[in-house]
């Protein structure tokens, strides 16, 4: 409580600054799922500082040496996971002075529900991407470029089971098919959903690294399903899925301010606090 009292303004700025910049280190491990850097991290910023409290040169000179090492070895391997943290810093950033448009017409909505009926009462499978903010370079992989009108024959050509492509991922951007047959990554921790297939867990996998809605057809049980935010939702009834497309459409219209701000108030709260935790502990060692 003493130390508490002894925080200037300016002090309460400081350790603000510096939470804020911990939490998008931890935005950034999160997201990119590699742990070990913080583990790395933590021991790396331990030795340094007992390097300096109990006076070992040796070691100080030696550590400051490797840092720079380090430094570009954590570039080199984690530079596509650096460029997604940088994407979304700038999207993020972006959001509050430009106005997104709306990518989903009702007419291409209701083809996506008439072709997920359709395909899903003859038990054939599917995999719709409605791409958000996040680009999904560097994410996904494969497919063939078509950039053509989404329309109900062509999705269901497209998933025809004697199609080249049917087994990959339809990419659906501005009313438009932008490419199909696309790979989706598998997703990392799949716990609870052990029963469905691998069209499920690519869906996932997807939506854990951006903030694209995924549209599932199950091939063995002819069932629907959507993937959002790294979470899986069956859809029992068309009505859900058009629910859930509109809330997608929604968000995307939602004035831009007030979006990044309820978003970024909202969101992570145990990382948040994890963030100051820190920067108070840093501001007592330091």
């Amino acid at each position: 409580m003493s130390f508490l009292s002894l925080l200037q303004f300016k002090d309460i700025i400081d350790i603000l600054l510096v939470a804020l910049l911990i939490y998008f280190i931890l935005v950034f491990i999160k997201q990119s799922k590699s742990f070990v850097i913080a583990y790395g991290t933590a021991i790396y910023l331990l030795i340094i500082y007992f390097a300096r409290t109990l006076s070992l040169t040796l070691t100080r000179e030696i550590f400051q040496i490797l840092s720079t090492v380090f430094l570009l070895v954590f570039v080199v391997i984690f530079q596509r996971e650096l460029r997604r943290f940088f994407d979304w810093i700038f999207i993020s950033t972006r959001r509050l002075a430009h106005s997104r448009q709306r990518t989903i017409s009702n007419e291409v909505s209701f083809s996506l529900i008439k072709a997920a009926q359709e395909m899903a009462a003859k038990k054939i499978g599917a995999l719709i991407v409605l791409p958000g903010e996040l680009p999904l370079e560097g994410i996904v992989e494969g497919g063939f470029a078509l950039d053509g009108r989404v329309s109900l024959p062509l999705i269901l050509s497209i998933f025809d089971p004697t199609s080249p492509g049917h087994d990959g991922a339809m990419i659906i951007d501005n009313n438009r098919v932008k490419k199909f047959g696309v790979h989706l990554p598998l997703a990392d921790n799949f716990s609870g959903f052990e029963r469905t297939g691998t069209r499920h867990r690519a869906a996932v996998g997807l939506t854990q690294r951006t903030d694209a809605l995924v549209i599932i057809v199950s091939e063995e049980r002819g069932e629907i399903s959507v993937a959002s935010r790294g979470e899986l939702q069956k859809i029992n009834d068309w009505h859900l899925l058009e629910e859930q497309i509109s809330k997608f459409i929604s968000v995307a219209q939602e004035p831009e301010f007030s979006h990044f701000w309820r978003v970024f108030l909202t969101r992570n709260w145990r990382l948040k606090a994890l963030a100051i935790i820190l920067a108070l502990i840093l501001r007592i060692v330091l």
